[in-house]
Parts: structure tokens; C-alpha cells; sequence
């Protein structure tokens, strides 16, 4: 369970099962304080954290000459008052070695089967890789 409690003006703090705090907040322009990141910042933020995790846990020790992972989440917006978010490109940057077929498949799994929030949302998922600064296809 997770409990979000108003805070003034648009500011919201929410707290995890596991007893984490998490501000959400517009931003000025908005009517907000910008006191935190906004609620769709932070759910990008979860798909990012999910498949990062999930790639982490799939790709284990053969991670550990690995010198960079990023990622990018850019989203695309419904041009509607909902602004629903309808395309998601993820793109993880990695640098170092790694085996490349292993990540590539643990990124693809991640996306397609095991990131709950990914599954959660209605947006189609692009993932893309940047490997020691080269584009890969997946």
C-alpha cells in the first residue's frame, strides 16, 4: 500500500509500504512550487528504475566491467487534456565489457516480459541500446 498526502498547493508526499518518502509536485508555471518531480516524471522514473533492475538482476556478475549505465526515458504525448503519454523510447547507455547478445537480450526481456510497470502502462515501449557510444539494434 502506498499513502499520498497533500501537502499544499499541488504538492503531494507519498510514502511506500517500505516507509520511503516520495514528493510529487507541479511545476510554478503549473500553480505547483516545484518541490519535487511531477507525477508523470515519476512514473517514467519507475520504468526507467524497473528495467534498469530488471537488466541488473538478468545480467548479474557480467556486469562487472561495466563503466557506464544510463537511461533515457523521452516520452510522446497524446494531444488531448488528458496528455496521455503514448510512446516511450528508453535508451540505455552502456559502456565497458560486456557480452553484447546477453544485453541485448536481458534489455528485450525486460521490456517485453518482466518490468511490471512497463506491462502497467498503455504506451508503446521503444527500447534502444548505445553500446561504448554506438548504436545497436536490438
Amino acid at each position: 500500500m502506498l499513502k499520498s498526502t497533500w501537502q499544499g498547493k499541488k504538492t503531494f508526499k507519498a510514502q511506500s509500504k517500505f516507509g520511503h518518502d516520495i514528493i510529487s509536485d507541479a511545476p510554478i508555471e503549473s500553480g505547483g512550487d516545484d518541490n519535487g518531480p511531477s507525477p508523470v516524471e515519476l512514473m517514467l522514473s519507475g520504468l526507467a528504475g524497473c528495467t534498469g533492475i530488471d537488466v541488473t538482476n538478468l545480467m548479474k556478475e557480467r556486469l562487472a566491467k561495466v563503466t557506464k549505465l544510463e537511461i533515457t526515458v523521452d516520452d510522446e504525448r497524446e494531444d488531448t487534456t488528458s496528455r496521455a503519454v503514448r510512446h516511450v523510447t528508453l535508451t540505455f547507455d552502456v559502456e565497458g565489457e560486456v557480452d553484447l547478445k546477453k544485453l541485448k537480450r536481458s534489455i528485450t526481456l525486460s521490456v517485453e516480459k518482466y518490468c511490471t510497470v512497463a506491462h502497467s502502462l498503455k504506451a508503446t515501449i521503444e527500447p534502444k541500446l548505445i553500446f561504448n557510444g554506438h548504436e545497436e539494434s536490438l
